[in-house]
């Protein structure tokens, strides 16, 4: 930043000096046209003739009213007649100066004398033939006009690097306090990083750049502290969940392998075994399933007719279980998604009714418009769910504390979550509760879309 404002003051010092000193040159050189205008002028008016000693006579006169000056500030004048003779109103020999010794030719030109520059403008003087019998020269010295440009040199120079060294602090105090800001985000975010994701950066500024900033890394703390709580919590259930079960192996394994073990108690051990493996493969097919899905359903949804959704997951549900399963759906309801998906959600929920529901009980999934939405709820007569239990009814590996009544076998504690998971990436809610009169029901909620065209 100082360094383009150092450039930028230096750039214009030398334009601004370049500028002055050309107009000062210009105004010599006007200042000369005009002398040797106006004794041009002074020799056309008077009567005498110039070819004669008239010439003289009428030059000396002039320049006698010329020789008051100051010196430097106004001009030295000359006449030089054809022959040599020389009149001036100043006791400078311009005549004298190199290169100006024989008589010039007209135009401006330039002369040093003694050390000093002179701008010079010659102009013939004529003849009544036309001819050139003298030439007039007017001389200013530049030494006036060049020590004003050296002086607006030094100032501008000056005043350069005044605004150089007070934008310069200005520039750095700005810097810093406009940066202040991000330096204690950024340290702040260290610390959070080193000790624990609970930290927040703290700003109470403006809603600016720097605010956008801290509000996005906040909002990121957020995310990274629930994914790194979820993946914590993920990690010690699903070792809990595969301990129990290798447990239960490794015991029945040395039971097997001792010497008392009658054939029976073998034959049992080996059913345990088995029945554990067969746990532990229903456990990571559902951690793999709920990866898979973890990273978003890769095919593309299409139009689906919710009534033939849930006739369908109706009439796999009785082929699996005991219970009275009743599908119902009001009319044209409609919705895009993945079949194999939503088919998967609604065969969840269906084996858990199943799992719950009193012996010959009666599982209902029901279908209805709500504004915007469809809603697809899936209900058991079973013993319902717990107040604790409902909070976390979906979490992975959660399983209530004590079992509800009539329960047929155990899951992995997956299945819930799964169902949850293919609800989200449907653009769907889904909430558990309990029914008037007893009984679990879950809730889904997903966008309704109007009926596609059949032609």
């Amino acid at each position: 930043m100082s360094l383009a404002l150092a450039v930028g003051v230096a750039a214009l010092a030398i334009a601004s000096y370049v500028a002055v000193s050309r107009s000062l040159s210009a105004d010599i050189d006007r200042a000369l046209l005009r002398e040797t205008e106006a004794y041009t002028a002074a020799i056309r008016s008077s009567e005498a003739e110039p070819s004669t000693g008239g010439l003289i006579e009428v030059s000396r006169a002039y320049l006698t009213g010329r020789t008051k000056v100051e010196a430097g500030t106004h001009p030295i004048l000359l006449v030089r007649i054809t022959g040599g003779r020389v009149i001036s109103n100043s006791s400078v020999p311009i005549e004298k100066a190199p290169g100006n010794t024989e008589l010039p030719a007209v135009g401006f030109d330039t002369f040093a004398l003694d050390g000093v520059d002179y701008r010079v403008a010659t102009s013939p003087i004529l003849g009544a033939d036309g001819s050139i019998v003298g030439v007039f020269q007017a001389a200013l010295s530049t030494t006036y006009t060049e020590s004003v440009a050296v002086e607006l040199g030094w100032t501008l120079a000056l005043a350069g690097l005044v605004i150089v060294i007070i934008g310069g602090s200005l520039s750095a105090w700005a810097a810093g306090a406009s940066l202040s800001p991000l330096r204690e985000v950024a340290a702040t975010a260290g610390r959070i990083t080193k000790a624990s994701l609970g930290g927040r950066v703290p700003y109470d500024g403006p809603h600016d750049e720097v605010g956008a900033v801290v509000e996005s890394l906040n909002a990121m703390l957020d995310r990274l502290e629930v994914a790194f709580a979820e993946q914590k919590r993920f990690t010690a259930d699903a070792s809990h969940e595969l301990r129990t079960p290798l447990a239960v192996m490794h015991g029945n394994l040395d039971l097997i392998e001792h010497a008392n073990t009658t054939a029976d108690e073998k034959s049992a051990a080996l059913r345990a075994i088995r029945d554990e493996t067969s746990r532990i493969e229903r456990l990571i097919d559902d951690l793999l399933e709920l990866a898979r899905l973890d990273r978003g359903s890769q095919r593309p949804f299409q139009a689906l007719c919710v009534a033939t959704l849930i006739e369908e997951a109706a009439v796999r549900g009785r082929s699996i279980g005991a219970a009275v399963i009743n599908a119902s759906a009001e009319s044209d309801l409609w919705i895009d998604g993945d079949p194999d998906l939503l088919d998967q959600a609604l065969m969840n929920l269906v084996r858990n009714s199943i799992a719950y529901a009193r012996d010959g009980g009666v599982i209902s999934i029901t279908a209805t418009q709500d504004g915007g939405s469809v809603i697809i709820a899936v209900a058991d007569d079973g013993p319902g769910i717990s107040e604790v239990d409902l909070p976390r009814i979906f979490d992975r590996f959660y399983r209530a504390p004590v079992p509800r009544s009539g329960v047929k076998g155990g899951g992995s504690g997956l299945g819930l979550a799964i169902t949850k998971r293919l609800v989200e990436l449907h653009g769907g809610t889904i909430d558990a509760g309990n029914r008037e009169g007893g009984g679990a029901v879950f809730t889904i909620r997903l966008p309704s879309r109007n009926a596609p065209d059949k032609t």
